[in-house]
């Protein structure tokens, strides 16, 4: 061998005689041993965590004294029944070595974290409904945790501000997850409400309830006085006044029953509302109208026949909401008729369909224009009719864009094809995206407005802005394990930031809603 192969040979030599003697002198370890070690860490601060709150506050007690006086009563340092304590008596459990990889950081790290939640995770678990669950989700969000901790502490080393809140954030995505993977509240669908109303209909027919005197005789002058004072408005209106006539002649006769009363209130809409004559179509409508009143008026002094009065009033005002709910939804979703269907099917007679929302807009702007058809909507389901007609700044924009799509209309096909001949001949695919945003953007427009259509029908259906999907039992328990986990550890480096998050997550462990807001 040549000299320079002999040197080559010698240096490769002393570096790995170099080598073995480092691997000689650091000490072995593996990512169990510092796993284990770092859940007995985390038994020991919990275990002392009462004893250093109590530190704590006595220390600072004392600076606050020696502030304002000038004394010198010094600091307590390693309390008796601390962590400090618990960590000796733990000590045999738990490795003096340190980590020597990124592995072994973090499986120390996720122990710490597992150890400072097993005791609080089973006060927290005991009186769940599914103890087993709480218990896997704690362990979860531990060891969720962890990872967001120990990658911090890999980023910044130094900072304990930024492992507190990566820390939450890893052990809280446990309960964010669980939280999206849940479904949220939903509406009654058409079906169950007509079922449910027909139900309540029925109660009340059974019931044989009926109106007491006073009252039927009330309702009958009520349905008279829409004719008013001259005896013309009866001659020019004979089927009105013919109806109104005989009804009001049997109620003062005879009270009727509920159902009855609401017999007669459809015969009203049908025969008399539904005329085609304007006059008897006006005076239908407020005979009509008239009943509606007395019928959501009606009190248990009302009715007799039964001997539970209370029940029956508030089944049939059950009953009557539901079936108002159903007319309104109907107006929007019913397959024939109603205003979002109509609004397709003319988006569709174009022979694109590249208006789709401009068609449901218009539709929608129609029952806003008609008093009578509006009338008996609320407040907020008007206000949602508004935003789909309106649009949304991102919808208008996408709807603009939506205009270079070739399915838009003759023009952007005629251009996208255009486009199409000049990228394939020119081998420039520049002449390609107009036509290729602009289907993008229409898409994302028309899945954006039926998206709002889908909770408009939600919001009438429910007769109520659905409420938000909230924490369940065992999400919350998890994120109480969570903040007292967080709290345990951070009590032995109780300075400046740290101490504050410190005593602050000791408040919140305290206050459900609190540890409720803090996670959503």
């Amino acid at each position: 061998m040549t000299p320079e192969q002999m040197e080559i040979i010698k240096r490769a030599r002393q570096r790995k005689i170099i080598a073995d003697a480092r691997a000689r002198m650091k000490p072995e370890t593996g990512v169990v041993e510092q796993g284990m070690s770092g859940v007995n860490e985390g038994i020991a601060l919990t275990l002392g965590a009462p004893v250093d709150l109590m530190t704590c506050a006595l220390n600072l007690g004392a600076r606050g004294i020696n502030a304002i006086t000038g004394s010198e009563i010094p600091q307590i340092e390693s309390p008796v029944g601390g962590s400090d304590t618990m960590r000796s008596m733990l000590k045999p459990t738990i490795s003096e070595t340190e980590p020597q990889t990124a592995q072994q950081r973090y499986a120390r790290r996720i122990g710490q974290e597992v150890g400072a939640t097993a005791i609080p995770g089973g006060v927290f678990a005991r009186g769940a409904a599914s103890p087993a669950k709480a218990i896997a989700g704690m362990g979860a969000s531990a060891v969720g945790a962890g990872v967001g901790g120990q990658t911090s502490r890999e980023i910044a080393p130094e900072s304990d501000a930024a492992d507190l809140i990566a820390s939450l954030l890893g052990g809280g995505s446990v309960v964010a997850e669980r939280r999206s993977m849940r479904p949220g509240p939903k509406a009654p669908s058409l079906d169950d409400l007509k079922s449910q109303s027909a139900a309540g209909y029925d109660s009340v027919r059974e019931s044989g309830a009926r109106l007491t005197p006073q009252s039927s005789s009330d309702l009958a002058a009520s349905i008279e006085d829409q004719f008013g004072q001259l005896p013309a408005t009866r001659r020019l209106n004979p089927k009105a006044a013919i109806a109104a006539e005989e009804i009001a002649g049997d109620m003062r006769t005879s009270p009727p029953t509920i159902s009855e009363v609401d017999e007669a209130r459809c015969w009203i809409g049908q025969n008399v509302a539904g005329s085609r004559e304007a006059g008897e179509r006006r005076l239908g409508a407020m005979m009509k109208g008239k009943i509606d009143d007395h019928l959501d008026n009606l009190s248990p002094a009302d009715v007799t026949g039964t001997n539970r009065s209370d029940e029956v009033v508030a089944t049939l005002k059950d009953a009557r909401e539901k079936a108002h709910r159903v007319h309104k939804s109907q107006i929007f979703e019913a397959e024939d008729t109603g205003a979002i269907e109509k609004g397709l099917r003319r988006a569709a007679t174009t022979g694109t369909g590249g208006n789709e929302i401009n068609a449901i807009r218009q539709n929608v702007r129609r029952v806003l224009k008609s008093p009578k058809i509006r009338r008996g909507f609320k407040g907020h389901e008007l206000q949602a009719m508004r935003d789909i007609a309106d649009g949304t700044p991102t919808q208008n924009a996408m709807r603009l864009l939506g205009r270079l799509a070739p399915t838009s209309g003759a023009l952007p096909l005629d251009a996208g094809a255009g486009g199409a001949g000049i990228a394939a001949s020119t081998g420039n695919p520049l002449f390609m995206p107009p036509s290729g945003v602009g289907m993008v953007a229409k898409g994302i427009g028309e899945r954006s407005t039926r998206k709002q259509v889908d909770a408009l029908g939600e919001l009438i259906r429910n007769g109520a802005p659905l409420p938000k999907k909230g924490m369940s039992d065992i999400e919350r328990r998890i994120t109480e394990a969570l903040l007292s986990a967080q709290a345990i550890q951070a009590t032995p480096q109780l300075d400046g930031v740290k101490a504050d998050i410190a005593k602050a997550l000791a408040r919140w462990i305290d206050c459900k809603e609190q540890a409720l807001r803090l996670t959503t």
